[in-house]
This record gives structure tokens, C-alpha cells and sequence, in this order.
């Protein structure tokens, strides 16, 4: 008769070949402390001061995988603000690049990045009022003959209009994959540079 086997036994039968790669785990693990060192420092911990992300830099930036995780953390948090910027967060992502390289090359290409992304919501703004300049008259106009048609005042507004709404999200979107499509080739340069 055959033996019957316990879910332990079979589970250490599966398991008896498996082995742990200790180098890649504290590969990821030091990834993972440079990446929330950074994350704090981003998100404004009151601890986390510039004079201090550099000595925490200091004890862990020859650790296999430190520097693969700053730099994970700088080209994940280069994005376009969905509205002006008004906190220091491009001046913080600039520092932490500055623990990454010295380099004068990828500290410029920086300064045009975090131009170009505080440059955006302006250029949304400005997009927005030519296309309500646009549209007003043509707005007034369909009101002018609601009135006529119905004989009283009927609201209409840029916001509930349908036209104005699909012509002014196609813009907006023309927009935003142009400046994404610039922001994308600027951080492969950077990514390269560091």
C-alpha cells in the first residue's frame, strides 16, 4: 500500500530544490531604502531636510542597488503637474539628482525638465482662455437663437456645451501627449547622463 502524505511533507517536497539568491535580495532591499529615503524627502517629512537626505546618501550610496533606486525615484516623480506648481518638489527631485552626479550636463538638462514641466500648466491655462475666446461667440449666438426659438432666456454656458467640451479636451490632449512625448526623450537623456 502507499503511503499517505501530509500537506508538510509535500509541501517540503516541492520546495527542497528552492534557493535563495541572498545577493538579489539585498539587491532589492537597498533599493527599496534608497527609494523610501527619497520618498520621504519628497513628501516633505519633517525630518528629512536636504543636510540630511545627504548623510543618509552618504551611509548607503555604495550599497549594490542605492543608486538604482534614487535614480528610479527622480525619473518616476518627473511628471506634468495637472495644475501650477506652488511647493519646492522640483527643486527637491534637482537635489536628490545632485547625491546621484556632479555632472554640469545632467544638472542643466535638469533645469530645462523642471521648466518645461512648470511651463506646462501655463501653457494649459493659455490654451484654455483662446479657446473660450473662441468660442463665446458662437456661444452668445446659439443663446441669441435659443431666445428667438423658445421666446424666453435659455442658459448656456462653455461647460455644458458639447462642442466647445470635445473640441477643447482634443486640444488639451494634443497638449499633453506634445509635452509628454518632450518630457519622455529629456528623462531618456537624463537616465543615460547619470
Amino acid at each position: 500500500m502507499s503511503k499517505i502524505k501530509s500537506a508538510w511533507e509535500i509541501a517540503l517536497e516541492k520546495t527542497e530544490n528552492i534557493s535563495i539568491d541572498k545577493e538579489k535580495l539585498q539587491r532589492q532591499e537597498n533599493v527599496r531604502r534608497a527609494m523610501a529615503l527619497a520618498g520621504g524627502y519628497l513628501n516633505y517629512d519633517e525630518e528629512m531636510t536636504a543636510e540630511k537626505i545627504s548623510q543618509d546618501w552618504q551611509a548607503i550610496k555604495d550599497l549594490d542597488g542605492a543608486r538604482e533606486g534614487l535614480k528610479k525615484t527622480v525619473l518616476q516623480n518627473l511628471t506634468l503637474p495637472n495644475e501650477k506648481v506652488l511647493g519646492d518638489r522640483y527643486e527637491r527631485l534637482t537635489t536628490l539628482l545632485g547625491l546621484l552626479t556632479d555632472s554640469s550636463a545632467a544638472m542643466s538638462l535638469m533645469g530645462q525638465i523642471v521648466g518645461l514641466c512648470k511651463q506646462y500648466p501655463d501653457h494649459q491655462k493659455q490654451l484654455m482662455d483662446q479657446l473660450k475666446a473662441h468660442f463665446e461667440p458662437m456661444l452668445q449666438e446659439k443663446a441669441a437663437k435659443l431666445r428667438a426659438q423658445y421666446g424666453q432666456d435659455v442658459p448656456v454656458s462653455l461647460e455644458n456645451d458639447q462642442e466647445f467640451l470635445k473640441v477643447a479636451q482634443q486640444q488639451l490632449d494634443a497638449l499633453a501627449k506634445q509635452y509628454n512625448q518632450s518630457l519622455d526623450e529629456a528623462k531618456s537623456r537624463l537616465e543615460e547622463m547619470i
